[in-house]
């Protein structure tokens, strides 16, 4: 098992539902599983994610997070 932090703001956040602060919810997975999977296991859905980002790049739903990772995820951007 690893745990990662997943960190998002905007829409995503009620999808995340943060425990660790308003923004984070720190997340136990299988070593292997990709950021994918993580987020559909959690209810967030991976179409609302327009960019994720972990160790100082941009990361592809396919990563598979490696232990202390902190992934923060963006949703599209919004207006009105």
């Amino acid at each position: 098992m690893i745990a990662v932090t997943i960190k998002a703001g905007g829409l995503l956040t009620d999808y995340l539902r943060p425990d660790a602060d308003a923004y984070s919810r720190r997340v136990e997975a299988r070593d292997g599983e990709t950021l994918r999977q993580i987020l559909e296991a959690i209810g967030v859905p991976p179409g609302h994610v327009a960019v994720a980002t972990a160790n100082g790049g941009k990361i592809a739903l396919d990563y598979a997070p490696r232990d202390g990772d902190e992934i923060t995820l963006l949703p599209p951007v919004q207006g009105g």
